[in-house]
């Protein structure tokens, strides 16, 4: 399924307001939710889980954390340092009173410009259904941040919508089904085909610090099998390595970047 892709206009359009959105609503949805949505926020978190490296003895830095749910799930003896950002302060405080640990912090940031300030570097960072909020210079900016904070050889993991994929479809039924809407918060639409092409027109030259090492994509059947079986629709997600799956129109495209060397 092919499907038309809008580029992101050359200007950045009205803030969507993200303080509408209710405290921890998405760690809600993945709790509590319909047995579809529910896995679909665990196989995202789980698949991003097993792309990154296997430890022990590694800091993550989640940006875009929202209310702590993916750091709420990683172990303190694989990643003992974990640090969460977002610029949501409520959403912040709602991670940090129920996900915050001695290895894991939750800090409010006043904007992408804040990253420059947190003052340590990373064995990982990452970036989970995030880069989609972001205009163009957003984005640019962010690439930037990302390439200083990572340790050389560190990575990077991103996941993000699919526009040629069933993506832009099941978008229009939440946006009618769910409190949330989505057209309003999606700046940028990225394509698994044309995924490199469109972050390279965006950031020329992100490629000296950021070498991409896998290209996937995730979420094509089987988190509408929660429908029938939660069960078997996490045993389906978890049954192939990231790494091992390259079907091109999985709703969601991940991506892992390591940082280079020189």
């Amino acid at each position: 399924m092919q499907a038309l892709v809008v580029e992101s206009p050359p200007t950045t359009p009205p803030a969507f307001d993200y303080d509408q959105i209710p405290l921890g609503y998405y760690d809600e949805v993945m709790r509590t939710g319909h047995p579809v949505r529910r896995c679909w926020h665990r196989q995202k978190f789980q698949r991003a889980l097993a792309a990154l490296p296997p430890g022990p003895g590694l800091s993550v830095l989640d940006i875009g954390c929202f209310a702590g749910t993916f750091l709420g799930m990683l172990p303190g003896d694989r990643f003992p340092r974990q640090l969460g950002v977002d610029i949501i302060p409520k959403q912040i405080e709602w991670a940090a009173s129920h996900y915050a640990a001695p290895y894991r912090e939750f800090r409010a940031i006043p904007g992408l410009s804040a990253l420059a300030d947190l003052g340590e570097t990373f064995d990982c960072v990452t970036l989970i259904e995030v880069l989609e909020h972001l205009s163009a210079e957003e984005i640019r900016a962010l690439l930037g941040h990302v390439g200083r904070l990572l340790k050389p050889g560190g990575r990077f993991l991103m996941t993000t919508p699919n526009y040629a994929s069933a993506w832009p479809l099941l978008e229009r039924i939440l946006n009618r089904a769910s409190d949330v809407k989505y057209e309003e918060q999606h700046l940028s639409k990225f394509t698994y085909p044309g995924f490199e092409r469109q972050l390279r027109a965006i950031s020329p030259g992100f490629e000296r610090d950021l070498e991409l090492e896998l290209k996937t994509t995730s979420h094509l059947l089987s988190p509408f099998v929660g429908a029938i079986s939660e069960p078997l629709a996490m045993w389906l997600s978890r049954c192939r390595d990231p790494g091992q799956w390259r079907f091109p129109f999985g709703s969601l495209i991940l991506a892992r970047f390591r940082k280079t060397e020189g």
